[in-house]
């Protein structure tokens, strides 16, 4: 009981986990609103200036892939030191921010593909990578993870909100050279103070405990299986990454996350062209890019709380068939009502994936060497999102539609739904 009143007594009214997860929540907003959907937004204005095509444009995405894949399982060990998650964090945002503004005086696609392939993607991966700051959300909590992943990955939809429409808006006004040199700034502006103030690689390095417990007794008991959670799967104990890799369910997240990744990356660089292509202007495809970003801030946080009290791999199977429909829905249809439906669809399935991608992975597997597993399957992840972009920028270049590619890539979002529900919580075998 004193020591209950004596931790009481020093712990801060305000857990500081809170705050990991509003930096990462930014750092996954900026990704994706600058590196990700809103890329799209410069998808004409410099092909049309600099002779590209989109195949060539669509192929700096391989080279993300490449990156990912080279130095994800490189980053993932260090994500698990003490010092690893500031100084990635804090030094990505200063490589991305630095990279993206020398875009301004490119002029030939390998320099794109240097500047924004190499550069933004190795800054982006180190502040705003599942190899990050996802393991670092679920370091700091596991009775309330579900809640935590459902808020900081609510960051990506804002990006899209927030970016989407004001890249526009700097494009039509001061050009694409000099939109870039904004958006450089503001790299830095919004995430480099934050995280040199805040993030922190787990609660026991500042003498606290997950979740904002007050004892190590309490902690241990969130961390009992299905702790808070009746249906769920909280690992009571750590696999180390050789353990991991022994485990069927590794292989078959690694399958379902690929063929979903497949999906969502044409979106990417993509999502508004393909919308553009079909006779709509911008300012559609801008409303369309809003309602799809909003659903899916609305998702993530009904499913993380509801993770937290039912199977995530029912949850996701079922939000990853429904994502499913969207992408083929978009495919298929050209009348403005499915755009919509795919919107809707899109929006509120493939919306949820991140958040159930981030929480089980750390329920199936721990907390301890999270980092070191989510950077060793980093490059496999990196594939779905770094081929499909180019493959649908190709499909383009020679047929003049997205309509095929994107059948195929939903068909395959169906598959991604039936490799989840297969995918069992590893049982733990401890080494003789």
């Amino acid at each position: 009981m004193e020591t209950a009143e004596r931790a009481s007594a020093h712990s801060p009214r305000f857990f500081h986990g809170w705050w990991i997860v509003a930096t990462s929540l930014v750092g996954a907003g900026v990704g994706m609103g600058i590196g990700g959907v809103g890329l799209g937004v410069f998808v004409e204005p410099m092909t049309g200036d600099l002779g590209w095509t989109r195949a060539e444009m669509g192929g700096v995405f391989i080279i993300r892939a490449i990156v990912m894949a080279t130095l994800g399982p490189l980053m993932g060990p260090i994500v698990d030191r003490r010092m690893g998650a500031p100084v990635l964090f804090v030094g990505g945002a200063f490589i991305a921010g630095g990279s993206i503004m020398l875009l301004a005086a490119a002029t030939e696609v390998w320099q794109f593909y240097v500047l924004f392939g190499l550069g933004w993607s190795i800054g982006q991966l180190a502040f705003a990578g599942n190899v990050l700051t996802g393991p670092i959300v679920a370091k700091w909590f596991i009775r309330k993870r579900g809640r935590a992943m459902g808020i900081y990955t609510m960051g990506i939809p804002i990006g899209s909100i927030i970016f989407v429409p004001l890249n526009a808006v700097l494009v039509t006004t001061f050009g694409w050279q000099a939109s870039w040199v904004i958006l450089g700034v503001a790299t830095w502006l919004l995430t480099i103070p934050i995280a040199a103030l805040t993030m922190r690689r787990q609660p026991e390095d500042m003498g606290l405990f997950p979740d904002g417990a007050l004892t190590a007794d309490e902690a241990r008991l969130a961390g009992s299986p299905g702790a808070g959670r009746p249906g769920g799967v909280a690992a009571p104990v750590d696999f180390t990454l050789l353990q991991a890799l022994r485990t069927p369910a590794l292989y078959l997240l690694m399958l379902s996350f690929l063929m979903m990744g497949l999906a969502m990356g044409i979106f990417t660089i993509h999502q508004v062209p393909a919308i553009t292509d079909k006779g709509f202007d911008l300012v559609v495809a801008s409303i369309v890019s809003v309602t799809l970003s909003s659903c899916s801030f609305c998702v993530k946080p009904t499913v993380g709380f509801l993770s937290e009290r039912f199977s995530p791999r029912y949850l996701c199977t079922l939000c990853m068939a429904v994502g499913a429909v969207g992408v083929v829905t978009l495919g298929l249809g050209d009348a403005m009502v499915f755009l919509f439906v795919f919107a809707a669809c899109y929006g509120f399935g493939a919306g949820a994936t991140p958040v159930f991608q981030n929480v089980i992975w750390a329920d199936y597997f721990g907390r301890r060497y999270l980092g070191s597993i989510r950077g060793m399957i980093a490059p496999i992840a990196a594939l779905g999102g770094g081929i499909s972009p180019f493959i649908a920028g190709w499909m383009f270049d020679n047929t003049g539609s997205y309509d095929s590619i994107l059948v195929t890539m939903g068909l395959g979002a169906f598959l991604a739904a039936a490799f989840m529900l297969m995918a069992r919580p590893p049982r733990f075998r401890a080494r003789a």
